[in-house]
Order: structure tokens, then sequence, then C-alpha cells
């Protein structure tokens, strides 16, 4: 059994991890630790949930604390983590407090959102890491408020959705303040032609991950699809909620117009909840984000802006309104239940969930050809998703990523 020592982790470093509970690595942090203290390019793909960030954080956070600039009277920025959102990098820079800790490296997080000149104010003493979103990063550049002629790390988290939101120039702007000589690390879930164009593009004689780890999606997540109208949508999806007298559910959206109309509709029968997409103001959806982690509301409806690198600690339920039109989208939306932390639900509430979980499996009314053998115990989440008939050809292309077969079911109420 590998343990963390042996990858090459520094004593400050195994005790922060030791903190925080973990005790052993996954397949992708004993693969990529090693390959990024080497300092090598890296081109890492892991199913969600697997522990990425640490794969990426603890190797580069030992190699940025082997220098102390702390007494700089401007810290350079040594190292950019480059996000896709704005929760995304919230979420990263406490991790990066939590894997950090007693390190003595400082970090700023830059999003859109926020009034740009209280973030340039920020710099004034500079920093060790950067977290930033890639619109943001390019606007303070070019204000001039720092440089990245002293980057030695340039990581990509969520690397896929990076490549394909149309910010090409963006990309290639930052990707030229970088100096000649320095790592680049890109990290997904899931892989893609333009992932690997880009990679072949920018990294040099890179180490390629990809681990052999089942997707959670699979392993551990009940699929269940009914088929009905789209003008009935809404009527089902109190019904499935009536079903689950659940604590809480993560609703998934496509448009925001459709988080409006969903949080009104909840509101009006009575259903605590709060709506979350790209319009509302940063610091009113930061404040959703942790209402709904800590149980003030049950339900959260959301576009696909929390989908990705965002943890709910002992979520049980995703509901998809309506399916996302990418495959790989439904993977990191699945993504948000079944991760390490679902085990910590109380044993009554898990296993009343559990066997609901099952009845859906069993019951013939639901059954599919070819149902995975899931036993109970091995439960850990189940996403319900309600399908019209515009959107059931997306359901083959979703089975065959999830590589296993789903069959639409009629809806049981």
């Amino acid at each position: 059994m590998t343990i963390f020592a042996e990858l090459g982790l520094n004593k400050t470093l195994q005790a922060n991890i030791k903190r925080l509970g973990y005790k052993t690595p996954t397949n992708i942090q004993k693969k990529s630790i090693g390959a990024v203290l080497s300092g090598a390019d890296t081109y890492a793909i892991a199913p969600t949930g697997t522990g990425k960030t640490a794969a990426y954080l603890l190797p580069t956070l030992q190699e940025l604390s082997q220098t102390d600039h702390s007494n700089d009277e401007i810290r350079p920025i040594r190292a950019v983590y480059l996000v896709p959102t704005r929760e995304l990098a919230q979420q990263l820079e406490l991790s990066i407090a939590n894997y950090g800790k007693d390190l003595n490296l400082r970090t700023i997080s830059i999003f859109g959102g926020v009034r740009i000149e209280s973030q340039v104010k920020r710099f004034k003493r500079g920093a060790d890491i950067v977290i930033a979103t890639p619109k943001r990063l390019v606007d303070l550049l070019k204000l001039g408020t720092f440089s990245l002629d002293k980057i030695k790390h340039f990581v990509m988290d969520e690397a896929d959705r990076l490549v394909s939101m149309g910010i090409q120039q963006e990309l290639r702007t930052i990707l030229t303040a970088l100096p000649k000589k320095r790592q680049i690390v890109l990290f997904s879930a899931t892989d893609s032609k333009t992932l690997a164009k880009f990679s072949k593009d920018n990294l040099s004689h890179q180490k390629e991950i990809k681990t052999e780890q089942q997707q959670p999606a699979q392993s551990k997540i009940v699929h269940t699809m009914y088929r009905c109208y789209r003008k009935h949508k809404t009527g089902h999806l109190i019904s499935l909620l009536t079903m689950l007298n659940c604590d809480r559910a993560l609703i998934f959206t496509r448009t925001k117009q459709d988080v409006k109309e969903l949080t009104q509709l909840l509101t009006e029968k009575g259903l605590s909840n709060q709506g979350i997409h790209n319009e509302v103001a940063q610091k009113r959806r930061q404040e959703r984000l942790t209402g709904f982690k800590n149980g003030e509301f049950k339900f959260l409806v959301a576009t696909d802006i929390a989908s990705r690198g965002i943890d709910f600690d002992d979520l049980y339920y995703v509901i998809n309104f309506d399916l996302p039109v990418n495959s790989n989208d439904y993977i990191h939306r699945a993504g948000r239940t079944a991760r390490k932390s679902v085990k910590q639900i109380t044993n009554s509430e898990k296993v009343s969930k559990q066997n609901l979980s099952k009845d859906v499996i069993t019951t013939k009314q639901f059954e599919f050809s070819d149902a995975p053998k899931v036993t109970v115990d091995d439960i850990q989440g189940h996403v319900f998703s309600l399908v019209c008939p515009e959107q059931e050809r997306l359901v083959p292309k979703i089975a065959n990523t999830l590589n296993t077969e789903l069959k639409l079911d009629k809806t049981p109420w």
C-alpha cells in the first residue's frame, strides 16, 4: 500500500494531508505527484471525484515552498492555476489554504464579477500563487498589474472546459506571457480531441497520465432516466421530489431563464430553494452555494456553472431537469454526488436513500435490459433525468460515455 511519504512529499505536506483525514493516495495521485515533482510538462486525465486537485497541488506547493520570498518587498508570482469558473477559483483557494498550511505561501484569486480596482490593490506586495479565470487574468496583464515572467508552474484545471470555452485568444495571450522555461500541467476529468491538440501544440515532452479507475458515475451512482414531454416537465419534477422526499438535491437545467422559473415554482410549492447562474452577482452566488452546503435550504437549481470542481459534502441526489448537450457535461454533473464525503451521511439517512435507489433499479416497471449489478451498499448517489423526445438522441451518447446501457423508463407516478 502506497503512502504519501513514499511519493516524495515533505513533512509539512504530510502533516497537512493527515490532518485532513487522507491516508493513502488515489491512483491519479500516485501517478501524477512524481511526474509533476520531476518538473516535466504533465497531461493527466482522471475521473471526477478521484483527487485530481491534490494530485497537482501537493507537488507544486512543495516546489514553491523550496524558496521563501516572504521577506521580499514584492513577492514574484511563481505559479498560476487557471480555472474556468469563479466558484472553482474560490474552492481552489480554500484547498491551497488547507494543503499549504505552514508553507508560508501567499495566494490571490482573481475572477470576474468583482471590481477590478480592488483586485489590482491586492498585488501591491505580490503573491507566490495566482488562481485565475482566463479573462480576468488577461485584463490584469493588460493593465500591467503584474508580470508572469517568473512563472515556474502553469496549471490548467478542468482543462477540457478551458480549451472549449471560445477563449483561444485569451489562452494565447496568457501562454505568450509565460517564460520559455516553465512547467505546464493540464488536468481534466474528460479527454477530448481539442484538449489533445492543445497539449500537442503547447506542451514539450510531456508525461501523459490516464488512470484506468472507473468513473464514479459508473461504479457508485445509479442513473435513472424518465421519458416525459417538455410541457409536463415541471409537474414531473414536483412528483419526483415528492417521491424522493429528500433532505436536499442539486437540480441542473440549461438556461438561466429555467433557473428563474424553477426557483419560483419550488417556492410556490413551499419547497426551500435558491438558484445560481452566471448573471447572479458573485457574492450572492457564493452565499447560495455556502447555504446549500450548510443545509440552509433543500434545493439548489443551477446551470452548468455548478457542474465542475465544486464539492458538495454528502450530496446523494442530482436531478437533470434538462440533459446537457455534451455527454462529458453529464459526467461532471453526476460527479457532484458519490464523492468521498457522501459516506458521512448518517446510517439511517443513507440506508433509506440506498433502499429507494435499489427499488428503482429492481422494480420491473423500471428495469432496463442489462442493469448493472449494484448492491445496496455500493450505491453512493443517484442521478435522475427528465428526458423529453427532443433530447432522447443524447441518451445513447451518455450511455456510451458511461460505458453502460441506459433505458428510458416511464414515470412511476
